[in-house]
């Protein structure tokens, strides 16, 4: 199978981000955009830091999220330290980067939760210290925050049965067959709204399609290639996947390359490079793409807006949208699936 370059890749990601190979328990590499150019003089206002903390490094996506912040961290001439576990499994390893961003005094933190339980604890901690958080992605079960930016996950996967459902009508001539489903780890909030918006759109509308099965990769690299693998010899007479995110959604596409399956109806979600590669190359009907760099650079923006005691609302919905092969092959697509490079030309 033809590799495709992570989309980073294509304006040299070691300038960009701040990732750089460490040890699991330094993944990330503070970056600081300073007030003004050169070294500090006396008198001069320090710029304000905020932390910036996703859910992993080894990601795409949170590449692209983290990118986005740099440059608006840039423009609005803030200090942003960004960092991250280095796989989203490692849930402990958030806890702590969170807590000692907490201990350092920060101006203010933008948080991707990876679970919404474990996080409260520091983000109650944040609050009592009247330090601002954003949170961005994935919610937390506790209103200890400013604002909440984030994709309506719900409606991701309402936006998948949609398309997997018109996917199975052009391939069997009716909305109906036999679906199995992937989810990369359970708990995590957006990945359960997803699943929830799938499942309830399915019951309510496709009485013909048959969910079979929906297993969880547990968070690990890999696993969703076995499971997809797996779902191809169990239901020989499966008629399509949904995978939820990037992890799972690229792994079946390598597995469906693998077995050159292209008679399924296949919906994935996050623009991954594998999922992009199998949309280009007949392997997948349509990719449910969030906007990760408008997420980076709007936590980054209402941080310091924060900062500034705006009135903020608690929810923001930052946009959804499905990438089909006709949108792909007439360029309308390159601001979804590859924003560092479409972005880089503003």
């Amino acid at each position: 199978m033809r590799r495709v370059a992570p989309l980073l890749a294509l304006v040299g990601l070691a300038g960009l981000l701040s990732f750089n190979g460490c040890t699991r328990q330094e993944s990330e590499r503070a970056t600081s955009q300073p007030s003004s150019s050169g070294s500090s003089t006396a008198g001069a206002r320090d710029p304000k830091k905020i932390y910036f903390i996703v859910k992993a490094s080894e990601s795409e996506f949170w590449q692209i999220v983290i990118a986005g912040a740099k440059k608006k961290a840039a423009e609005l001439k803030v200090q942003l330290i960004a960092q991250a576990p280095v796989s989203e499994s490692d849930v402990s390893r958030q806890i702590a980067i969170l807590e000692n961003a907490i201990s350092s005094r920060p101006d203010a933190i933008v948080l991707a939760p990876t679970v919404s339980d474990a996080l409260v604890p520091a983000l109650e901690t944040a609050a009592e210290k009247k330090i601002p958080v954003i949170i961005i992605d994935s919610g937390a079960n506790t209103d200890k925050y400013v604002s909440f930016l984030a994709s309506d996950n719900v409606k991701i996967g309402q936006m998948a049965a949609q398309e997997i459902a018109e996917a199975l009508k052009r391939k069997t001539g009716k909305p109906e067959g036999k679906i199995a489903c992937l989810t990369f780890m359970s708990g995590v909030h957006s990945l359960e709204s997803r699943k929830k918006g799938f499942l309830d759109t399915v019951a309510a509308n496709y009485p013909g399609i048959k969910i079979v099965a929906f297993q969880d990769a547990q968070g690990k690299q890999g696993t969703s290639l076995s499971i997809a693998q797996n779902y191809l010899t169990a239901y020989p007479d499966l008629n399509g996947i949904f995978a939820n995110n990037q992890p799972t959604g690229d792994e079946t596409v390598r597995a469906l390359d693998m077995a050159s399956r292209k008679n399924l109806a296949v919906v994935v979600v996050d623009a991954g490079p594998q999922e992009v590669w199998g949309l280009r190359n007949g392997y997948v009907d349509a990719v449910i793409v969030q906007k990760p760099w408008s997420m980076g650079s709007l936590g980054v923006e209402y941080a310091l807006r924060a900062l500034q005691n705006e009135k903020l609302e608690k929810v923001i919905d930052t946009g959804v949208v499905a990438i089909t092969p006709e949108m792909l092959n007439s360029g309308e697509a390159e601001e979804f699936l590859d924003p560092v490079k479409f972005y880089a030309r503003k």
